[in-house]
C-alpha cells in the first residue's frame, strides 16, 4: 500500500486515528476493513462532530450519532458496522498508555444496545435450484465460477481473487487468497470442480494475467458479470421472478454461500472444519484447524458435498 494513497485515503486530523489506522494496517487487517475505519473515523469527526476530540467523546456523543443514522432510514446491521468502527478505535486507544486520556469505549456501550438483525434464510436457497441454476448459466467462465460458489461456499470477491498458482488441484485444493480479515486459506474441492476448472484452462484467454477467471480483454472479471449470469439464470430456470427484490425470493451469488453451508452442516460436517472452508474471520477457528489434518479435513468434505451433475 502506497504512502501517497495511504494520505488520500486514510488522512485524519487526529493524530491518534491516523496511528490507530497504520497499527492496523501494519497487524494484516485487509484493505477493505482499513477503508472503513478511516471513512467513519473520518466522517464522525470531521462532519459529524467536527469540534469534537476523541478523548472528549461520551457516550450521548454516540447516541447523536445514532440517531442521525436512524434519520437516514440505515438499517439496524448498518448502524452496528459504523459504531463497530469506533469502538474498535477507542478499544485500541484504552490499551495504549500513550493514549491516557481516552479512558473508555463509549461506541461500546451504544453498540450493545443494538441487535443484530439476522435475515432469514432465502426460500431458494436449495442445492437443487442451486444445480439447476448452473445448468441455466451458458458462458463456460461463469459456470465456473458458480460451480466454485457451490462447491466451497466462498464469496464472490474471493472467487474472483483466485490465481493460476492457486490451483492445486492434483491435491484437491484451491487457495483462496483474500478472504475476510486479510487471511488466506487452502480449501478442499472434489473431483467435479476440479474437471469444470481444468475445462475451463483449455479455453481461458487469460495471457498477460494471472488470474483465473479473466474478462475478454484478459483483466480479471468483474462482480456485476457473474451477478448478472446467476440473475438471468435463475430467471430462465424459474427460480426467481424478474426484477425480484425481496431478499427472501431473490438468488444472487453470495446465496450460494447460504446452499453451501446449509448442506455441509446437514451432512454433519464438524463446525470448525466448516467455519474454516467458509473463511469465517474467527482466530479461535484458525487455531483448532491448524492441528486439523489437511487430508482428514478433505476426507470430511468429500463426505459431505454433493455432485453438480455438470
Amino acid at each position: 500500500m502506497a504512502d501517497d494513497w495511504y494520505e488520500t485515503v486514510y488522512e485524519n486530523k487526529h493524530e491518534s486515528i491516523n496511528e490507530f489506522i497504520k497499527r492496523k494496517q501494519v497487524t494484516g487487517r485487509s484493505e477493505r476493513t482499513l477503508n472503513a475505519y478511516s471513512r467513519i473515523l473520518k466522517k464522525f469527526y470531521h462532519e459529524e462532530f467536527p469540534e469534537l476530540k476523541p478523548e472528549d467523546t461520551e457516550v450521548h456523543h454516540i447516541e447523536d450519532y445514532v440517531m442521525r443514522l436512524a434519520q437516514r432510514d440505515l438499517s439496524q446491521n448498518t448502524k452496528r458496522r459504523y459504531l463497530e468502527s469506533l469502538s474498535a478505535f477507542f478499544s485500541y486507544a484504552m490499551k495504549r498508555p500513550r493514549f491516557e486520556k481516552i479512558t473508555g469505549n463509549p461506541a461500546a456501550v451504544v453498540l450493545e444496545e443494538i441487535p443484530k438483525q439476522v435475515r432469514d434464510r432465502p426460500d431458494c436457497a436449495t442445492w437443487e435450484n442451486g444445480r439447476q441454476i448452473i445448468h441455466n448459466i451458458s458462458d463456460p467462465r461463469d459456470k465456473t465460477v458458480a460451480t466454485v460458489l457451490a462447491k466451497t461456499g466462498c464469496r464472490l470477491t474471493e472467487a474472483l481473487e483466485i490465481q493460476m498458482g492457486d490451483l492445486m488441484l492434483e491435491e484437491g485444493f484451491i487457495r483462496l487468497r483474500k478472504r475476510k480479515g486479510g487471511k488466506q486459506t487452502v480449501v478442499p474441492i472434489d473431483q467435479e470442480t476440479i474437471k469444470a476448472i481444468q475445462r475451463f484452462q483449455f479455453i481461458r484467454n487469460g495471457r498477460g494475467t494471472d488470474y483465473l477467471f479473466v474478462s475478454i480483454r484478459g483483466e480479471r472479471v468483474s462482480k456485476t458479470s457473474v451477478q448478472r449470469a446467476v440473475k438471468n439464470a435463475a430467471e430462465e430456470a424459474g427460480i426467481m421472478e424478474p426484477g425480484e427484490d425481496r431478499f427472501h425470493k431473490k438468488f444472487t451469488p453470495h446465496t450460494y454461500r447460504t446452499v453451501f453451508t446449509t448442506l455441509m452442516r446437514n451432512q454433519g460436517m464438524p463446525d470448525h472444519i466448516l467455519r474454516y472452508i467458509r473463511g469465517d474471520s474467527n482466530d479461535e477457528t484458525m487455531d483448532i484447524y491448524t492441528r486439523v489434518d489437511r487430508s482428514q479435513a478433505r476426507e470430511q468434505y468429500l463426505d459431505c458435498i454433493k455432485t453438480l451433475e455438470l
